[in-house]
């Protein structure tokens, strides 16, 4: 006759479970360190704009198209393509970080299927090994007087 013997299909399934586990703290680690990287650019373009500035000014004064009493529209417009430039720049950064996390949304999202599929897989082979088992037994119920 044959044994009985279940705990395979279990031990299995925790090993599946630890693996997804595992896939999932990598995927969050990964996603926190991006954010980290993210948060790091921004941080930097802010500051290089904000050391940029006065430079920037500075140009336009010494050419005298800025300064007190002047009203100039090439320092004007000068001032807006500097700033549209910092806000170009901040948004590509903000547009990366966006693109990441849906990539490791994705991931979240795979790592998840794939689990369900191995736990789907592992009770499907348990399932036809407890009709096997109960097909062998029930071959067995002629010889038992039954």
């Amino acid at each position: 006759m044959s044994n009985i013997d279940y705990t395979g299909f279990t031990q299995r399934q925790r090993a599946a479970g630890s693996q997804y586990g595992s896939k999932t703290a990598s995927n969050a680690y990964a996603r926190f360190l991006s954010q980290q990287r993210g948060s790091r650019k921004k941080f930097g373009l802010q500051q290089q704009y904000e050391k940029q500035a006065p430079k920037v000014v500075g140009g336009y004064t010494q050419r005298g198209l800025a300064g007190p009493g002047v009203r100039s529209g090439i320092f004007q417009k000068g001032m807006n393509e500097f700033a549209s430039q910092n806000l170009n720049d901040i948004n590509d950064v903000n547009t990366e970080i966006a693109s990441d996390a849906q990539g490791f949304d994705l991931s979240d999202k795979q790592n998840f299927a794939d689990y369900q599929d191995q736990l789907a897989a592992i009770q499907a082979e348990k399932q036809q090994q407890i009709a096997n088992t109960a097909a062998t037994l029930q071959a067995f119920k002629p010889f038992l007087g039954g």
